[in-house]
């Protein structure tokens, strides 16, 4: 089988751990889908720098099994991030007015696995397509685009799905509630939406099911969605798989993609699935005891990321300075000693805790 990938082939550094790498959502989803197996097809399209296209190349030289077609553009879209939780700066190609439309393939292709872009708005034909939009700030529908297809799945984020939501509906509601107005308004097969800890929604007049993610010993989140997205497209279409199972099957690799920074093959992520486990839904989040030096600005910067980035996970944070404040040890010790004792006393009734020391 042949699978049409189109979308955005970007560059991509992280200062800490050291990433340095041209691969973007398109680009991974197509080096992906091309480990996972090596009998299938794999047809990249995206726009980059000629300069870059030696270094894109150089990514695929071991997978004979994806041919690149390459548009080239005055400079190539980076991300540049501290860490791989931080919000990346993103470099562009100056432009006003709308995107432009970029459309590599005429006819119609029988599976087109597409991305929502930057800097151009794809536009495919496609028996099956697989579409993830891939906007924090302004996701376009598939039908938005101009693109079509006679069999849709959407693989999008809580966020993506709030932001058509309000911006079609009204309020957002629960994520269930979302998912099947999405899955009615574009007309889709299926919808699944990727919700981070808590797993993945599925949406299909079928199933109606959550897919819970699985338990790594490390997690390098950068491309950990785009990995998720060739699974599925493979489990699903390639195998014939159910939504269901095949967004479970994508959870794995994606559990794999984060954990080796690659992915395997297909044999290969059956035999990791029996060394994972579960991460449980909780009703309620745990707390966090974030304790370290606040001196100076590089330390008070770690303590700031720190609590952001854990209470974006959905956990309550103690933190001696911003829940205390900074002063002289008479001033803020026995403070923080009860503050912290009458949090640990609350939690040890109720939650679990999680203690982290500089």
């Amino acid at each position: 089988m042949k699978f049409t990938v189109v979308g955005g082939v970007y560059k991509e550094n992280c200062a800490w751990p050291a990433h340095d790498t041209i691969q973007g959502s398109a680009g991974r989803a197509a080096l992906c889908l091309s480990q996972l197996d090596k009998a299938v097809t794999v047809s990249l399209h995206a726009k980059i720098a000629q300069s870059d296209e030696s270094d894109l190349k150089e990514l695929f030289a071991f997978n004979k099994n994806c041919s690149l077609n390459i548009e080239h553009s005055d400079c190539t879209t980076r991300f540049e991030y501290f860490h791989p939780l931080s919000e990346p700066k993103v470099s562009k190609p100056k432009q006003t007015g709308n995107l432009p439309v970029f459309s590599p393939v005429s006819g119609t292709v029988d599976v087109g696995v597409v991305f929502g872009m930057i800097e151009a708005n794809p536009v495919v034909s496609c028996g099956t397509a697989i579409y993830d939009p891939q906007n924090t700030y302004k996701p376009l529908l598939f039908s938005e685009m101009g693109c079509s297809a006679k069999r849709l799945a959407y693989v999008t984020n809580k966020n993506e799905l709030k932001l058509f939501y309000e911006n079609k509906v009204g309020d957002a509601e629960s994520i269930e509630v979302m998912a099947k107005w999405l899955y009615e308004f574009e007309n889709a097969e299926v919808v699944v939406v990727k919700c981070g800890d808590q797993g993945a929604f599925v949406y299909s007049s079928d199933f109606q099911e959550w897919v819970l993610p699985y338990q790594t010993r490390s997690v390098f989140p950068i491309g950990s969605g785009d990995s998720f997205v060739a699974a599925f497209a493979y489990y699903w279409v390639e195998k014939g798989l159910s939504a269901v199972v095949a967004a479970q099957k994508a959870s794995v690799a994606a559990a794999y993609y984060v954990s080796h920074k690659t992915m395997s093959t297909a044999d290969g992520i059956e035999i990791f699935e029996k060394e994972l486990s579960f991460i449980h839904r909780k009703p309620r989040s745990s707390h966090v005891y974030l304790a370290g030096p606040f001196f100076t600005l590089a330390e008070l910067w770690m303590i700031n990321e720190a609590k952001f980035h854990i209470e974006s996970f959905g956990m309550k944070v103690f933190s001696p300075y911003h829940d205390i404040g900074i002063g002289t040890a008479d001033q803020v010790v026995e403070k923080d000693i009860f503050r912290s004792t009458h949090v640990d006393k609350a939690i040890a009734s109720d939650l679990p805790t999680t203690k982290m020391f500089e």
